[in-house]
């Protein structure tokens, strides 16, 4: 028996993306967890929760499968685009990899100098961050380049599709070579009914698609195809886990 575990918008909350995956059992070979994006941004702890993915991925190369969703997407872009310098805005990430201080030794010494306009101040600032990321942990930038240039936006099985944020479920059977990528990570708003595989997915509230506050931190299905695994971690303090049984085809909260 084989069992499919799924989280999803953990948002820099370490201590809750912990305590979800003391829910996750991957001592059996067969078993895999599916990250579905939205790691990073909201919480204090972004640069934990991704060293922790990462380390998941070591010791468990053949059974974790981490997908991007929009926030890495966002932070992805300011890494590595040209244009990607003023983009990125986080407080929290940003604090979380260089720490208070740096930031602001950076920003100081930018500001300090009065011969430039407030939009290349900014620019500055970014970029400067920017380069303090990029040497301080190369080996983080180099998974993100890889996951944002290389990587699948979703994970497909027999029975689902796994995704962060949807598909484009017009196209039918043809969404994986018509979808426009964005709709992988940015699909707004959510889709319910039926489709012809279950669709998993986060990047709205549970209790945001169900209009019903009740689903705060809880998982909604639409009673169709539709399993939306985002429990809100700022307000609920909870990253809900879906577990899929393989064998009876069957799925657990």
């Amino acid at each position: 028996m084989s069992k499919i575990y799924a989280m999803s918008d953990i948002h820099g909350h370490y201590d809750e993306f912990i305590e979800s995956l003391s829910k996750v059992d991957l001592s059996d070979a067969d078993n895999r967890l599916i990250l579905l994006g939205d790691y990073i941004d909201g919480g204090s702890q972004s640069f934990q929760v991704i060293s922790k993915i990462i380390e998941l991925e070591k010791k468990f190369p053949d059974q974790v499968i981490t997908l991007l969703g929009n926030h890495e997407e966002y932070f992805s872009e300011w890494l590595f685009e040209e244009d990607g310098g003023s983009k990125y805005t986080s407080y929290g990430t940003i604090i979380s990899f260089i720490g208070q201080n740096k930031r602001k030794n950076i920003v100081d010494t930018v500001v300090s100098d009065f011969s430039i306009s407030d939009e290349e101040c900014l620019v500055q600032i970014n970029k400067k961050i920017r380069d303090c990321v990029t040497s301080e942990y190369p080996a983080i930038v180099d998974w993100f380049r890889n996951k944002y240039y290389n990587s699948e936006r979703f994970y497909e099985t027999d029975n689902q599709i796994f995704v962060h944020a949807g598909v484009d479920e017009e196209l039918g059977e043809n969404w994986k070579l018509y979808s426009n990528p964005d709709i992988f990570t940015n699909k707004f708003p959510a889709s319910i009914g039926y489709f012809y595989k279950d669709i998993i997915s986060g990047h709205i509230a549970s209790s945001e698609v169900a209009n019903d506050p009740s689903y705060l931190g809880k998982i909604y299905h639409d009673q169709k195809s539709h399993y939306f695994i985002d429990g809100c971690v700022g307000k609920s303090h909870i990253i809900p886990v879906l577990c899929y049984n393989t064998v009876t085809q069957s799925y657990n909260y």
